[in-house]
C-alpha cells in the first residue's frame, strides 16, 4: 500500500476531512427527493447502517463524487456558524482520500474552468466567477459510482448532540429458550434478533460538536455506546 508523505502542514491546513450530512441549501437535481427530505441525523444514520457513502454529481458536473471539506478546528467552527453545514457527518483523512484517488478541487476563473470541462475534468474544479464564491468550503472530492463507496473504517463520526445514538441494527439471531445461535429468522416463535449499535459507531471515535464552547469533544471508540 502506498504511504502518502503529505509534507509540512500549517495551521491553516488540516488532515481532517469532513463529509457533512447536514448541509443547508439547494442540492443537485440528481439527488433523490427521499434523501433531500432527510435531516442530517437521518442521512448519517443511513450511512452507519449501510456502511456506504452514496455519491452524486456536484453542481455543474456529470461525474458522481463524494464531497468533503478540509477543516482545522477554527475553520470547522466558521463553516458551522455560516449556517450552511450542521455538525453531522463522517470524518476521514487526506491520506485516505489520496490513496483512493481522491483529492482537493481547483478553484479557478471561468475561462480555466471551461478548459477543465472540455477535458471532461470539471468535477475537479470549482468556478470562482461572480456568484460562485465557494473557496471557503475547501473542498475535496472522491469520484465514485452512484452506489457510492463502502466504508471499512473512518477516523471519526461527527454529531451535534452528545445524547444522540443511531438506531440499533440486527447483528445475529438466537433461540430465546436455548440460547442457540441461529443463521436467521426461521419461523420458530422463540427465535429472537440480537441488536447492537452499528459497527462503525462502536468501532470509531465519536466527535461531538459543543455549540457553547465552539469546539469538538472527542470520545474514544465505544465510549458512547
Amino acid at each position: 500500500m502506498t504511504q502518502w508523505e503529505l509534507g509540512l502542514v500549517g495551521p491553516a491546513q488540516s488532515d481532517d476531512l469532513y463529509h457533512f450530512t447536514g448541509r443547508n441549501g439547494d442540492r443537485p437535481q440528481c439527488v433523490p427527493e427521499e434523501i433531500r427530505q432527510m435531516t442530517g441525523q437521518q442521512r448519517l444514520e443511513r450511512i452507519l447502517h449501510e456502511e456506504r457513502i452514496r455519491a452524486f454529481a456536484p453542481f455543474g458536473t456529470t461525474t458522481a463524487c463524494v464531497c468533503f471539506s478540509e477543516s482545522p478546528p477554527n475553520h470547522l467552527n466558521h463553516l458551522i456558524q455560516l449556517g450552511r453545514f450542521s455538525p453531522w457527518g463522517i470524518v476521514t483523512s487526506r491520506a485516505t482520500l489520496l490513496r483512493l484517488d481522491g483529492g482537493a478541487v481547483a478553484y479557478v476563473p471561468d475561462a480555466v474552468y471551461d478548459r477543465f470541462k472540455r477535458c471532461g475534468l470539471e468535477h475537479w474544479a470549482v468556478r470562482t466567477g461572480n456568484g460562485s464564491a465557494w473557496m471557503h468550503e475547501r473542498e475535496w472530492r472522491l469520484p465514485s459510482s452512484e452506489e457510492g463507496r463502502p466504508i471499512g473504517a473512518v477516523r471519526a463520526i461527527l454529531v451535534g448532540d452528545a445524547s444522540w445514538r443511531p438506531t440499533p441494527v440486527v447483528t445475529e439471531w438466537h433461540n430465546g429458550l436455548t440460547g442457540e445461535r441461529l443463521l436467521g429468522p426461521d419461523g420458530d416463535p422463540f427465535t429472537q434478533p440480537v441488536e447492537e449499535l452499528p459497527r462503525l459507531w462502536r468501532e470509531s471515535e465519536v466527535w461531538v460538536w459543543n455549540t457553547a464552547d465552539e469546539r469538538v469533544v472527542k470520545y474514544p471508540p465505544g465510549a458512547l455506546c
